[in-house]
């Protein structure tokens, strides 16, 4: 195969949004319920006001968000972009590497593709998968041919699941990262053994701290590749759910309904009984207490307070979703974007 020719993408400008206490603060966009033009307008409020990052949702049934992280790429300059997640089933790896660097390229080498499983089961009856690979088999053979076309500038792999047989000629950064979405344990240890970072999602502090941490220790301890020795430089994302907002009672009862979607999910159930809602799972039904673990709703020194919490189980970078009202509206929207960035 012929090698490809490797150029620097230099990043545009250098992302800002870093807090006290060493973690970078991003945002978590959502284009649900939102115009293409809204969801273009955020990002670039979002730049403006200084964010590390911006990352961009996909869910089975919305706009195709590659195209919306083009958008983005071109309405700002400041911030980092990133997909939190492209799911496996909407590309094949090769095509997913692909682009990756080609989002890269137009960002100024600002790109972070951050991959998942995504909502599977649904996913892949939309796009007529056949046979449903084992999770952690395939995303290995999936992360491996990816990572192999981004950092090598080509690829050839025969998988079980997943082969790739291709070049990149186009401009290639080398340290572009890939990220897994992942919370279960085999997962977050196959981030630590290839990616460059995992995004974790619906996670307590505790949780970090006590599963995700560890599970990311051990894969980070069978890496092969050399980098991120004692897993320095290893990017631990956490979304959180978050609002400020003079309505904290009328945003928690709205993401109490938000919430109980995920308990109808078994790998969501799990998850929730390993941050201690065994009950809540069991039942199917969120409570107050749940809702204000996996949330910071209320005044911008209650979003402040949880962040550092996170970053002191072991958050690198924290990725505020705003939820509820500060969704709808754009000027909540902001304002919790201000109390996060401090």
């Amino acid at each position: 195969m012929t090698q490809a020719v490797t150029q620097a993408v230099t990043p545009a400008v250098t992302p800002a949004g870093t807090r006290p206490g060493d973690h970078r603060v991003g945002v978590l966009l959502e284009q649900r319920d939102l115009s293409p033009a809204e969801t273009l307008a955020r990002a670039g409020l979002a730049d403006e006001l200084g964010v590390d990052s911006q990352w961009l949702v996909q869910l089975p049934n919305q706009r195709d968000s590659v195209v919306l992280l083009a958008a983005m790429a071109a309405r700002t300059g400041r911030s980092g972009i990133g997909s939190a997640i492209l799911p496996l089933y909407s590309r094949p790896p090769v095509v997913m590497a692909h682009t990756a660097l080609t989002l890269d390229e137009l960002s100024g080498g600002r790109f972070t593709l951050g991959l998942g499983l995504g909502h599977r089961g649904v996913g892949e009856w939309m796009v007529g998968a056949g046979t449903t690979p084992p999770a952690l088999a395939g995303t290995r053979e999936y992360l491996q041919i990816t990572t192999s076309l981004i950092r090598d500038g080509e690829v050839s792999q025969d998988g079980k699941w997943f082969s790739g047989h291709a070049s990149y000629t186009g401009p290639r950064r080398d340290g572009m990262a890939v990220h897994l979405g992942a919370f279960g344990p085999k997962l977050l240890e196959l981030a630590g053994e290839l990616a460059d970072g995992a995004i974790l999602w619906m996670c307590t502090p505790g949780y970090v701290r006590e599963h995700a941490v560890p599970a990311l220790r051990r894969g980070l301890g069978r890496r092969a590749d050399g980098r991120y020795p004692g897993g320095a430089g290893f990017e631990v994302a956490v979304v959180l759910n978050a609002a400020v907002t003079p309505e904290p009672e009328a945003d928690r009862a709205g993401f109490h309904r938000y919430l109980s979607a995920y308990l109808r999910v078994p790998t969501y159930r799990r998850l929730f009984t390993a941050s201690g809602f065994g009950a809540q799972a069991g039942a199917g039904r969120p409570d107050d207490d749940m809702v204000r673990a996996l949330t910071a709703i209320g005044a911008a020194e209650d979003l402040r307070s949880k962040m550092d919490d996170y970053a002191a189980a072991g958050a690198t970078r924290m990725l505020i979703s705003p939820t509820v009202s500060a969704h709808f509206d754009r000027d909540r929207f902001a304002a919790t974007l201000r109390g996060g960035l401090g």
